[in-house]
């Protein structure tokens, strides 16, 4: 056989497998890449806000609804307004808010949200709302209905 013929032969097949590498990297790159997106349901989260202030009417009519303006303290900038969690007993409710923290990346504010809140009763009579501010700490806010 001639060495040329052979060399020829080598460097063919050697071109192959190297071909066979570089389509294997080039598919594996992707799949390990650094630029991942974290998730969003990761960069949410809730935790009760203290309320600072109410704002709203004290009488009103039975079946008529009113809303009062809830401010509440956020832990960083990314914190909104989730929810809110009533229990209520009697005439007496018990408020919590849930701010909703949204996002990865947040500024360091603690900033004061807004919410509003509705209050409708079909009974007249006199009704307290307790909103918490934390730990066994609570704004109270008396709404007599006529």
């Amino acid at each position: 056989m001639d060495k040329n013929c052979i060399f020829h032969q080598i460097t063919i097949m050697t071109w192959k497998y190297c071909k066979l590498y570089i389509l294997s990297a080039l598919f594996c790159i992707p799949q390990f890449s650094c630029d991942k997106q974290p998730d969003d349901a990761s960069c949410v989260s809730y935790a009760k806000a203290p309320v600072t202030k109410i704002e709203g009417v004290t009488t009103t009519l039975a079946n008529q609804g009113v809303t009062l303006t809830i401010s509440f303290g956020c832990f960083n900038g990314c914190g909104q307004f989730g929810n809110f969690e009533e229990t209520i007993v009697g005439n007496i409710t018990t408020i919590k808010v849930n701010a909703k923290y949204e996002g990865c990346v947040c500024t360091q504010e603690a900033p004061i949200r807004v919410a509003s809140y509705n209050f409708k009763k079909t009974q007249t009579g006199t009704y307290e709302l307790k909103f918490s501010r934390g730990e066994n700490s609570y704004l109270t806010h008396t709404i007599v209905v006529q």
